[in-house]
């Protein structure tokens, strides 16, 4: 090898910084506040309590006119500090301290630097311990000038007690960090107030489970936006969660509630590698309380101004948000896909599965997978197929998991709209008539001996759950009084919707046996529906038809199997003679 080409092995860096840097401008961050939620996220690792973002504004000549402008932004928080070595690395690309780890938020030691380059052409960054303060800063400018490979030094300094006094409250002069970014020419918007309106959509929306009172997922972090200047400003921010189970939140008059309530946890167990490890994956359901969805719909109402906004499945790893959207499994743009909410748990470990981008911003690859087109295009050994691709494994117990639940929700999202006689309305005449006349009956039942084994407490709750969902604008006194007084029934009937052949179920709710009709059945369409506004008394006969029914599959429980088969049967064959009298008609 000749002297030159050692040279050129051993000289030539393997990245130019001076040209990288420029590219790393141009990383793809979606928007300034996406930028800021890198350094967020080193807060919150740091162990801080408060964090602040400053906003710092200047008058500047532009062509025309003056006008006001953002030149710095920075991040102070309350955390642990760094050390010198920590800090020595805090700007240098792809060697981050958790670059080995699966356990927090941080892992890919690019965050820090790639998001202050992609908004400014300066950043310099102060840590402190016990006091003791140290900075290092990174300048676009000035690595390009010098064609510098290397970090700059950390060097002792002062705390950066002028900026540090522009927090709003007292700041900690024994540990913390603070980050200025400098000359900041690629900010989403120039003035405080307006950026600070868009970044809190997206900060509320990702930090979420970090702004609530709930500390079971995510430790509370007091997070501010403070405008400095004669028109300062502070803004608290407040958690803006998809699901409406968090509190408090910035959902307008409801700030202190919980607008929707929580429609089950699905776990999923999914395994990671070869040796067959698996982590487990939270699908977490909600739907919108009866009156939010009723009352809240119109133009104007919070459906059109906030739920409309969070209408999509929500991302979350290691209790941050990382992305929002369809991602196919739904049709978005339908209005009534708002009453519902459904958060994707997921830690670390899954991180090359889920295809998390290194900027934290997006998953890859997660979309839905149709089971019957995949069954078509592989044959009767398609499920061999999940055992060998671990991506596709995900992606089917994803989409098997949502599609069930997604169905049972749109039903009753569905339900609500179209009326439901059972939930708050007045009880019906045919289930008082039913009711009094089995008043007493001492035959043993099905749903009696199910209901034996339960408290008083529990059948109630049984009731005030499905009542929760379906009621409309009564408050919780007049739903408990409710799920008391069904509590004692002996035979009820309400409403449901689902595909096929059965027009009734049954189901046994605390120690009471309920009919449900279905909707969807051509008898309900057909016949049950046109006669309730024409003739009630003809729906009363049927109600009480199905009720008796019903009471005799409850007293020949021991054929319970049997019956349901005959149920079924007897719904199919009544669907298959009233499309042939229709079509005779």
């Amino acid at each position: 090898m000749t002297e030159i080409a050692k040279t050129m092995e051993y000289d030539t860096p393997l990245i130019p910084a001076a040209t990288a840097l420029e590219t790393f401008r141009d990383a793809g961050y979606k928007s300034t506040a996406s930028a800021l939620a890198e350094l967020i996220d080193n807060s919150i690792e740091a162990g801080a309590e408060n964090i602040q973002v400053l906003t710092f504004e200047e008058v500047i000549q532009g062509v025309n006119r003056k006008v006001t402008k953002i030149t710095q932004v920075a991040v102070y928080d309350d955390g642990d500090g760094m050390d010198i070595e920590t800090l020595q690395l805090s700007l240098q690309f792809g060697v981050g301290t958790r670059m080995t780890t699966r356990k927090g938020m941080g892992r890919f030691g690019i965050g820090l630097p790639n998001a202050s380059v992609s908004q400014c052409r300066r950043v310099e960054v102060f840590s402190w311990q016990d006091g003791n303060c140290f900075k290092t800063y990174l300048d676009v400018d000035e690595t390009k000038e010098h064609k510098s490979q290397n970090a700059n030094p950390v060097v002792e300094c002062e705390l950066p007690v002028t900026i540090l006094e522009q927090i709003e409250g007292k700041y900690n002069a024994d540990s913390g960090t603070l980050v200025l970014w400098d000359k900041c020419d690629r900010l989403d918007i120039s003035r405080s107030t307006t950026l600070y309106r868009n970044m809190e959509k997206a900060l509320c929306r990702i930090y979420r489970h970090f702004l609530d009172n709930d500390n079971s997922y995510g430790h509370r972090v007091n997070v501010k936006l403070v405008a400095v200047g004669k028109d300062r400003a502070v803004h608290l921010l407040k958690a803006n969660d998809p699901t409406y189970l968090l509190t408090p939140n910035n959902v307008p008059g409801h700030g202190n509630d919980a607008t929707n309530i929580s429609h089950g946890i699905v776990k999923l167990d999914v395994p990671y590698n070869d040796n067959g490890d698996t982590s487990v994956v939270e699908m977490r359901f909600s739907i919108a309380l009866p009156e939010i969805q009723s009352n809240e719909g119109g133009t104007g109402g919070i459906g059109q101004k906030h739920y409309a906004h969070n209408t999509g499945i929500s991302f979350v790893r290691a209790c941050r948000e990382i992305d929002f959207g369809d991602f196919g499994f739904f049709n978005a743009l339908e209005e009534v896909q708002r009453w519902w909410g459904c958060e994707i748990r997921f830690n670390p470990i899954l991180d090359d599965l889920f295809g998390v981008t290194n900027n934290k911003q997006s998953v890859r690859g997660i979309k839905k997978l149709d089971e019957k087109v995949f069954k078509e295009d592989h044959g009767e050994h398609w499920e061999d197929e999940f055992k060998d691709d671990l991506k596709l494994n995900l992606r089917h117990q994803l989409s098997k998991a949502f599609a069930s639940n997604h169905k049972t929700i749109m039903d009753i999202i569905k339900n609500r709209a179209k009326g439901n006689r059972g939930g708050s309305n007045p009880t019906p005449k045919s289930t008082k008539v039913a009711n009094e006349v089995l008043a007493g009956s001492n035959e043993n039942t099905k749903a009696q001996i199910e209901g034996a084994s339960k408290t008083e407490e529990e059948m109630t709750q049984e009731w005030l759950d499905k009542l929760e969902l379906d009621a409309t604008g009564l408050s919780k006194e007049e739903l408990a009084k409710i799920a008391e007084e069904k509590t004692g029934l002996k035979i009820d009937i309400e409403f449901g919707l689902w595909p096929g052949e059965q027009f009734f179920s049954i189901e046994t709710r605390g120690s009471t046996p309920v009919v449900i009709i279905n909707k969807k059945h051509p008898f309900y369409t057909e016949l049950y529906e046109p006669l309730s506004k024409d003739d009630p008394a003809l729906t009363d006969a049927i109600d009480l038809m199905m009720m008796a029914y019903t009471r005799t599959e409850e007293e020949l429980y021991s054929y319970e199997d049997e019956l349901e088969k005959i149920r079924s049967r007897w719904g199919g064959h009544l669907q298959d003679f009233l499309k042939a009298l229709k079509k005779n008609a």
